[in-house]
């Protein structure tokens, strides 16, 4: 199963053109825990619409073009529902694949048919794309002991902390 959240957009700054904002996508695949994190324009959006519309009657509405998009009262309105509507399509049997290509991700399944008929015919077929792995965090510093039993402070290290996340 996999769920999607928009967590914002941002204005993406290009060398030719005028700048267009993008929506980060955030994609979750519960079975694996794996997150994918991806940049779309609302065209890109748009033009995915377009074809779930031609290949499926049963889909979610799509959120209207307004003239001022550029406001971020407007792109926040765009971004919740854009995110209410991935989510429904990748709910939908139907819609699910399409948007897992849209958005670059290949399903569990589909790796799985992939590496058996490899398998069956000694053919390697490797994916065009590179995937996104999960980034190694701890819960706290590994290098600062948790449990400190000297009395004097490390500056350096608490001043270094504070500069970091205070800021």
């Amino acid at each position: 199963m996999y769920e999607a959240f928009i967590n914002g957009y941002r204005l993406a700054d290009v060398s030719h053109g005028k700048p267009y904002y993008v929506y980060c996508i955030e994609v979750l695949e519960s079975k694996t825990g794996t997150r994918h994190f991806i940049e779309k324009r609302y065209s890109e959006f748009s033009a995915l619409h377009r074809k779930l519309k031609k290949d499926n009657s049963d889909i979610a509405p799509f959120p209207p073009k307004r003239v001022r998009n550029s406001q971020p009262k407007i792109l926040e309105q765009r971004r919740a529902a854009l995110e209410l509507y991935i989510q429904k399509m990748l709910s939908l049997l139907a819609t699910k694949q399409q948007v897992l290509n849209f958005l670059g991700i290949e399903s569990q399944e589909a790796t799985y048919h992939r590496i058996h008929k490899a398998a069956d015919n000694s053919v390697h077929n490797h994916p065009n794309t590179l995937g996104h792995h999960p980034v190694l965090t701890f819960h706290c510093d590994p290098y600062v002991p948790a449990d400190s039993t000297n009395s004097l402070s490390d500056v350096v290290t608490n001043g270094v902390l504070l500069g970091i996340y205070k800021s």
